[in-house]
């Protein structure tokens, strides 16, 4: 009996046109694959500003390709003080979860990753252990986003000590203002984690004495809580040891040997603003102090 071939079942039907409709529509590349191929030789070549270029034009494409090359980028050699300029952009990018894209009629405007606040987070604090002033600014803000007033203070203070004076959105001092005339629970916390040796809390506590906020202006003590951290490997109790010394302060002498000394260790760190040419201006008396 021969085989009857009878109408093909819905379903099949149906699935037969759902790919070739699908093999019609698919998506168009973000970048045109001629440009892609050159920009990607390009920045074969390991230097960063091939890296970094070819990142940012990716970017702009709304390409995740970006991604790789600033990451290359942020791990070329020599190190240099731009190194951090590509792990900022990583930080961006990760806590964002998008590319900064252009708005040409071609740029696919389909976000192309998803946010993860960790990644970012690794990678601003990378850009800030390496030096780079604006990723402290960044991480107060996302941490302050993501409800962690800790560490966001933590940054707040550090931006501090840099600049010489809080930023608005720290809030400081009023954010650490003694209650009833007892010390703001955070400042607590700092001192008792700074006793058991907490070089981090050593750090922040001697931010805070520096400036005085949240307790009384006391130079000398900040400076002995920055050498103790600092002697610890701590790269911002080297770096503010070093500051606090070149600026001089109430109780502390300007010294600009020791000051170098101090400089010398955080730029062996790779902290960029450790380098000479960036400390030497950093200590100058500011133009306008409106701090003191």
């Amino acid at each position: 009996m021969p085989h009857r071939i009878g109408r093909p079942l819905p379903h099949l039907f149906a699935l037969a046109c759902a790919l070739a409709l699908g093999a019609c529509s698919s998506p168009a590349p973000r970048t045109p694959p001629a440009l892609a191929a050159t920009w990607e030789r390009g920045a074969a070549d390991g230097r960063f500003e091939s890296a970094f270029s070819a990142a940012e034009y990716f970017e702009v494409r709304n390409d995740p390709r970006a991604l790789d090359l600033y990451a290359r980028a942020a791990a070329a050699q020599p190190w240099t003080f731009n190194n951090t300029r590509a792990e900022a952009a990583l930080g961006r990018i990760w806590s964002e979860g998008t590319l900064r894209h252009g708005t040409a009629p071609d740029v696919v405007t389909a976000p192309p990753i998803r946010a993860s606040w960790r990644r970012g987070e690794r990678w601003y604090l990378a850009a800030a252990q390496h030096g780079n002033p604006y990723a402290f600014a960044d991480l107060a803000q996302a941490y302050r986003q993501h409800g962690d007033a800790a560490q966001a203070l933590r940054w707040d203070l550090r931006q501090m000590v840099y600049k010489r004076l809080p930023s608005r959105a720290s809030g400081l001092p009023a954010a650490l203002a003694t209650q009833d005339g007892t010390p703001h629970p955070q400042v607590v916390k700092l001192q008792r984690r700074a006793a058991r040796g907490d070089a981090d809390a050593q750090v922040d506590l001697g931010a805070v004495l520096e400036r005085g906020v949240g307790l009384p202006r006391d130079p000398a003590r900040a400076l002995q809580l920055y050498q103790q951290a600092g002697g610890h490997g701590h790269v911002f109790g080297q770096y503010f040891a070093g500051l606090l010394l070149g600026r001089g302060a109430p109780g502390v002498p300007r010294d600009r040997d020791a000051a170098a000394a101090w400089f010398a260790r955080a730029e062996a760190q790779r902290f960029y603003m450790a380098a000479p040419s960036y400390w030497q201006r950093a200590v100058e008396p500011p133009m306008f102090n409106f701090s003191e």
